[in-house]
């Protein structure tokens, strides 16, 4: 995929806020690395199409998502995009089954019922698929909104700082299988972190972002080794 775009945003509290961004992200994992504030979350959202860039472009393949010139902003709902957010963003009137079915489109009830639970059994959470999130921990919520996002058939998954409200030992499982969910769909995973360890990690490529623009990219060894 690859991401061109500049924004421009006002805020009472913080003044503006000036996203530049240009980058490639090929099959494998993609972390965009930087301190709170850099731009990290508007890239994704841009991505995503709930943010509309002010100029540039978008595209996934053969795909174009965005292009200003061309006067071309498809809809969130046609660009085949998994997200997981930093919160999760379950539905807390969803059990988890259903949380994970919502994403799947163009199928019976039955079927999309087979594939929630399908995907659920690959994050190893289908026994909690009559469960609300309020009765499941931390990483079984996050295993859910990794589900969901995978659920849907995605052309490109995107996720904001995934593991941050989850412990240390559940941390280590999820990466694992994150990388492992990758390596099965074989499209680009962009995700969020300014931990250094989840970079190195996961990471094919890095793309360092400050101040909302690229200061730097690279494989992990070459971004964070000795310079």
């Amino acid at each position: 995929m690859k991401v061109d775009i500049r924004k421009r945003l006002e805020s009472d509290k913080s003044g503006s806020f000036s996203l530049d961004v240009s980058f490639s992200a090929s099959e494998g994992i993609t972390i965009l690395f930087g301190p709170s504030g850099s731009g990290k979350t508007t890239t994704l959202k841009a991505i995503a199409g709930i943010t509309t860039p002010d100029q540039g472009s978008i595209s996934v393949g053969d795909h174009v998502y965005f292009d200003s010139k061309a006067g071309i902003n498809t809809s969130i709902q046609e660009r085949r995009v998994g997200y997981v957010f930093q919160d999760y963003a379950l539905f807390p009137h969803l059990t988890a089954e259903q949380n994970v079915a919502y994403g799947i489109k163009d199928k019976t009830d039955r079927l999309r019922r087979e594939r929630a639970l399908e995907i659920m059994a690959l994050f190893k959470i289908d026994q909690v698929a009559r469960r609300y999130p309020a009765n499941m921990s931390g990483g079984e919520q996050q295993r859910i909104a990794l589900a969901r996002a995978m659920a849907s058939d995605p052309a490109v998954v995107l996720l904001d700082e995934p593991l941050s409200a989850v412990d240390f030992e559940t941390r280590s499982g999820l990466l694992d299988e994150i990388a492992s969910a990758q390596s099965r769909v074989r499209v680009p995973f962009i995700y969020v972190t300014h931990n250094t360890a989840e970079a190195i990690r996961l990471g094919a490529g890095v793309v360092v972002l400050d101040q909302g623009k690229v200061k730097e990219t690279g494989r992990p060894a070459e971004v964070f080794g000795p310079k």
